[in-house]
């Protein structure tokens, strides 16, 4: 049997968006990042804070204990944390141990997303949050939804850096303009992201977008541009013009690793047209639930070959360039962090 590949580890120093602002409250809401439990909730003010899910004491979640004001207590031994994460009381002493404390995680909230800082709390203020305006702000509605993915956080990437894999995967949905050749992709990287830009000739729209739009809009030019803005998010700009108008699409991928072998996809499609059809949310809704669950389905296929079989040798074409860029950045930031990069590409 092939050697088993390990699905590459997560850089530690970025901005991951645990959660949307609606679900955290005044309420313990636990989830997994990075291999680590952490817990959030509101202050008695408002304020998102990321803790450290796991008593101090004891192998006990803080979730599973009770929020009193702003102090989390162990639903075990009792221990009351701050804020901070540090121990503020203990129920069978006056004198709280030293080193009594739980990791606290930078927050930021933006865009209707909280935030968390997960890697050396020093460094955070040196990184910025992603910018993705088009999730609040008005003129724009849009359609959500939230799956865990049995595959390594780089494999999601990959597959959202080549839209040519769309009509593949699922026809129903994809554009005109991907059918055949694709235009030549113009790919910008930075030291930490990749931008691609592809203008495609005049082509329809696809039937469901046409159908939103309430007309036949005949031939649109549609430019696509691409963006892996860190680890945590992929996003896609699909903006399409044509005889007495124009249409906006964005696509956002927030991507959380749980681990190294579990991902979190949350993902939005966001649009700047058909704003008050009372229909239209709910036909997106269920078309593009259907398209990421098979994306979802598509990755945990391919991360159960490198499971079995191991990295083996790859074929690269003229699409793969953004995808292969992703990889070279996510191996430079995890060197930055002293980690040994072990993805499952040969090329990395």
């Amino acid at each position: 049997m092939s050697p088993t590949a390990s699905p590459a580890p997560a850089p530690a120093d970025c901005w991951y968006a645990l959660a949307s602002s609606s679900e955290v409250g005044r309420h313990l809401f636990p989830l997994r990042a990075l291999g680590a439990p952490v817990v959030l909730y509101r202050t008695e003010d408002g304020t998102a804070v990321a803790l450290e899910d796991r008593c101090a004491h004891r192998a006990f979640p803080l979730s599973a204990g009770t929020l009193d004001g702003d102090l989390v207590s162990c639903g075990l031994c009792g221990f009351a944390y701050d804020t901070d994460g540090q121990c503020v009381s203990v129920p069978t002493q006056p004198r709280v141990p030293f080193g009594a404390h739980v990791a606290a995680y930078p927050v930021q909230e933006r865009d209707g997303l909280v935030w968390v800082w997960l890697g050396e709390s020093g460094r955070a203020r040196l990184h910025r949050v992603p910018e993705l305006p088009w999730l609040t702000d008005d003129g724009w509605a849009g359609v959500e939804g939230t799956a865990e993915v049995a595959a390594g956080y780089l494999l999601l990437h990959e597959n959202f850096a080549d839209v040519t894999q769309v009509p593949f995967v699922a026809p129903e949905i994809a554009p005109a303009a991907l059918a055949g050749s694709t235009p030549p992709l113009e790919v910008v990287v930075t030291e930490t992201t990749v931008e691609l830009r592809r203008e495609f000739p005049p082509a329809p729209l696809p039937g469901w977008q046409t159908e939103l739009l309430g007309a036949d809009v005949g031939d649109a030019t549609t430019v696509q541009g691409g963006f892996f803005l860190s680890p945590a998010v992929w996003a896609d700009h699909w903006d399409a013009t044509y005889a007495g108008g124009a249409a906006r699409l964005r696509f956002t991928q927030l991507v959380t690793p749980v681990d190294d072998a579990l991902s979190r996809l949350h993902w939005r499609v966001s649009r700047d047209f058909a704003l008050v059809d009372p229909d239209a949310d709910a036909r997106m809704h269920a078309m593009f639930q259907d398209y990421y669950a098979r994306v979802r389905a598509a990755m945990e296929t391919a991360q159960r070959v490198l499971d079995v079989d191991g990295p083996g040798p790859e074929v690269n074409v003229a699409a793969d360039v953004a995808a292969l860029r992703v990889r070279e950045i996510v191996v430079g930031m995890l060197a930055e962090e002293g980690v040994a990069a072990r993805p499952d590409h040969p090329s990395t």
